[in-house]
């Protein structure tokens, strides 16, 4: 008995080896750092998107783009002669869709060196596309293409699920909020008996189930916020600044191949369902965007406010696409600059504040759009949102930009009464009264709970962890973790007597911060700089391993750290930046205006006329900003001015009826079906609600059958 079970389990674990050591390079992207066009095959000029292992909900739109390339300008490519199949049926056939059909040459990097010289190879594409098809019910599809020299398939699978499990479901985000930062979060706002915490640890991490979530896109192993959000909000990878697409090659950024999100789809399948927005970044900012918008660029920040209210104006893009407006119920955050119109006199002449939607060359009041055509009712600072009891439409704006961290909101208060400019309106004045996520997440919960019918979808935003940390302001981007995590108490209040709320939090990306010990700032203050240039008594302040003892922050009532002068602080650093000067302490007034920040590192043109192989900008240490820092040395290229993002998996913790299928380490794209397993989006006839995280084989199922009957008989 013992043999037969150890066999099975030998033969258990060399099947499930295969499966996850399985290879085949044209499913896979070019590799390098540059290449023509990562939805294409390895090796293969005929490349289709959604690519292989494309997973889809049923019912969901989508766009298909077949691209053909050619390097030669005396071969022009051509699709002619192409043959495609799904099944026994044609493509479009079987979508009962017609092919556009388009051509067009670009340019791109073929490596580093290119790169550093200069030097682009242009391509030349035909291209065949199928806009706003979809599958009428789930299972697995292989698609083919072929013509006279590639031949390229990609298998997609298609889920739907039929039971609806919760009501309500909110998806928190804390934008590049590493695993390091909770940490050290929480370090900064628990206290512990004798070293344990115990049970006194953040509201996020005792939300229950954790898993990890992998960030990367189809580009690149380092994502950003709009590829990733992209991915949570349509089950879909794609590329660094894209939203709601897959990226093609042409240069226009409305042209590329669209999925429906998540929003989309509650407005096509569950009309009585709301939705809420909430973020401390411009609505337009990439995470908010994800939820509604279609572009390759999410710098199209003025299409993007009007895409929310009008939905995909095929008039203008030339493209159709079906899917719902998503009219978001409640949508908070900053961003004034895209939607007021005024042209503001200042001593310094004419300042146009403003920046909106333009028709015939004339400004858009876009406030006056929400207000008249779609019913909004518009707040514009703490105070007349805590005044708002209506049921919504609701639109609160209350900032020009960015709003600004929770550390100048709530404690270094005069920088943002002195941020002229700021005002959400485009007045010209100052954005000094912006209210708190907690408040802002109560307020849409508030209007949500009583305008909605069917329940709702709150997507709710840190999003300034990620701005402060790119500049190495540590302390505000810190702050705004535990803003983000006393505004899951709100949440959980909320779902402890609404027990249909799902809650799902994560990050979108990381960023590479840790911290290595604590730093004594009394002596390190008052030691001096020393000759050698290496700081060897300066760097004594620093503690490490038994040295690294105990920070003293001072915590409110509301667990949130009330002084940031301590004397024992957290050494904190990243592994990559500009190089930069770095005193161990809070720069209390910030250079940078959106959001308010510290200025790390400026363009030196000294040091860039003296390199002789470099053109562009060069970016050094700013010397009026913690000058009496140790120097931190660059780790790079020369036109950075601030860190990046990381590589790292993020933490997801999950609290209700799906929880459990939390507990793994999963493909950013899963975190969608998850929410839409959650919430019974997809159905068919045909239910195959299968685990978002995929099912073993039938053969390795079996295989788990037979061995746990040996086992337990």
């Amino acid at each position: 008995m013992a043999a037969i079970s150890a066999f099975l389990f030998a033969l258990l674990a060399s099947s499930t080896l295969a499966q996850s050591q399985s290879f085949n390079s044209s499913s896979a992207p070019a590799i390098g750092q540059y290449a023509r066009y990562r939805g294409a095959p390895r090796g293969s000029l005929l490349s289709i998107v959604p690519v292989d292992g494309a997973t889809f909900l049923a019912g969901q739109r989508f766009d298909i783009s077949v691209e053909m390339h050619s390097l030669s300008a005396s071969s022009l490519p051509s699709l002619d002669g192409l043959t495609t199949s799904i099944g026994s049926a044609t493509l479009d056939s079987y979508f009962s869709s017609n092919w556009t059909k388009e051509s067009w040459n670009y340019t791109y990097i073929p490596d580093a060196a290119s790169f550093a010289a200069g030097n682009t190879t242009r391509v030349y594409v035909a291209r065949w596309a199928l806009r706003g098809v979809y599958f009428k019910s789930a299972g697995d599809f292989t698609v083919s293409l072929s013509n006279s020299n590639y031949n390229v398939s990609a298998g997609w699978n298609v889920r739907s699920y039929n039971n609806r499990q919760a009501k309500n479901v909110v998806l928190m985000i804390g934008d590049g909020m590493a695993p390091t930062m909770i940490s050290a979060a929480r370090y900064l706002s628990r206290a512990t008996k004798f070293g344990k915490f115990n049970k006194n640890i953040l509201n996020m991490e005792a939300l229950g189930t954790i898993g990890k979530i992998m960030t990367n896109g189809i580009d690149a192993i380092i994502t950003d916020s709009a590829n990733s959000a992209h991915a949570y909000t349509t089950g879909h990878k794609s590329w660094v600044n894209a939203l709601g697409v897959y990226a093609d090659t042409s240069s226009p950024t409305f042209d590329d191949p669209k999925v429906e999100t998540i929003a989309e789809i509650i407005r096509r399948e569950r009309p009585n369902m709301c939705i809420g927005v909430v973020t401390t970044a411009e609505i337009q900012d990439a995470t908010p965007a994800a939820v509604w918008s279609h572009t390759r660029s999410r710098n199209d920040k003025a299409d993007i406010t009007r895409q929310q209210i009008y939905g995909w104006p095929s008039a203008k893009y030339n493209y159709t696409w079906d899917a719902k407006a998503v009219k978001a119920d409640v949508l908070m955050g900053g961003g004034g600059e895209f939607f007021c119109a005024n042209v503001n006199a200042t001593s310094g002449g004419l300042v146009k504040f403003c920046n909106p939607y333009s028709s015939g060359g004339k400004p858009v009041d876009v406030y006056n759009e929400y207000k008249t055509k779609f019913n909004y009712t518009i707040v514009s600072n703490a105070n007349e949102l805590a005044a708002y009891n209506g049921t919504g439409p609701l639109l609160g704006i209350f900032a020009l930009n960015h709003m600004d961290t929770w550390i100048d909101r709530n404690v270094y208060t005069v920088n943002t009464a002195n941020n002229a400019g700021s005002d959400p309106t485009g007045n010209g004045g100052a954005a000094g009264n912006q209210p708190n996520l907690d408040k802002m997440t109560a307020k849409a919960i508030e209007v949500l709970d009583k305008r909605c019918t069917d329940g709702f979808f709150l997507l709710v935003e840190g999003a300034s962890i990620d701005k402060a940390m790119h500049p190495l302001d540590f302390d505000r981007g810190l702050a705004d973790v535990l803003e983000l995590d006393a505004t899951v108490k709100v949440v959980t209040d909320y779902a402890a007597t609404n027990n249909q709320t799902a809650i799902f939090l994560t990050a979108d990306h990381a960023q590479g911060y840790d911290v290595a010990g604590t730093v004594d700032m009394e002596f390190y203050t008052a030691t001096g700089n020393d000759d050698t240039g290496n700081f060897v008594i300066k760097r004594k302040a620093v503690g490490n391993y038994q040295a690294a003892g105990w920070p003293d922050p001072v915590i409110d009532a509301n667990g949130l750290p009330s002084r940031w002068d301590n004397r024992f602080r957290l050494y904190q650093s990243k592994v990559d930046s500009p190089g930069y000067n770095e005193e161990n302490k809070l720069t209390i007034t910030p250079q940078a205006s959106n959001p308010l920040a510290r200025v790390p590192a400026v363009s030196n043109t000294t040091l860039l006329s003296a390199e002789r192989n470099i053109s562009g900008t060069f970016y050094a240490a700013n010397v009026n900003d913690q000058p009496n820092g140790i120097p931190r040395p660059a780790t790079l290229a020369p036109d950075q001015s601030t860190s990046v993002h990381t590589l790292q998996a993020v933490d997801l913790y999950c609290r209700g009826p799906t929880a459990a299928k939390c507990a793994a380490v999963m493909d950013n794209t899963e975190l969608f079906f998850l929410l839409a397993d959650t919430l019974g989006l997809g159905a068919t006839a045909a239910n195959s609600a299968n685990s978002a995280l995929g099912r073993p084989s039938m053969f390795v199922a079996v295989v788990v059958a037979v061995v746990v009957s040996f086992l337990f008989a």
